[in-house]
C-alpha cells in the first residue's frame, strides 16, 4: 500500500506459485518470513522495516536511488 501510495512500480514474486523463489528469497535475504522487500537489489527487509525506513525519512532517497 506504501508503494502504491508513493506511485512506485514493483515486481511481486509469488514464492508458492514460482519453483525454487522461495529458497533464492532465503539464500538472498536471509529470512524466511513473506514479504521481503529489496530495493535496487539492496534487501531492506519485511514490511515493518519499509515503514520504518518511511519514519525515519530514508525510504524516498533509496526508491530514488
Amino acid at each position: 500500500m506504501l508503494l502504491n501510495h508513493k506511485g512506485v512500480s514493483y515486481n511481486e514474486i509469488n514464492i508458492e506459485a514460482e519453483p525454487g523463489a522461495r529458497q533464492e528469497m532465503i539464500q538472498c535475504s536471509g529470512r524466511t518470513s513473506v514479504p521481503q522487500i529489496f530495493i535496487n537489489d539492496l534487501h531492506v527487509g519485511g514490511c515493518d522495516d519499509l515503514f520504518a525506513l518511511e519514519q525515519q525519512g530514508k525510504l524516498d532517497p533509496l526508491l530514488a536511488g
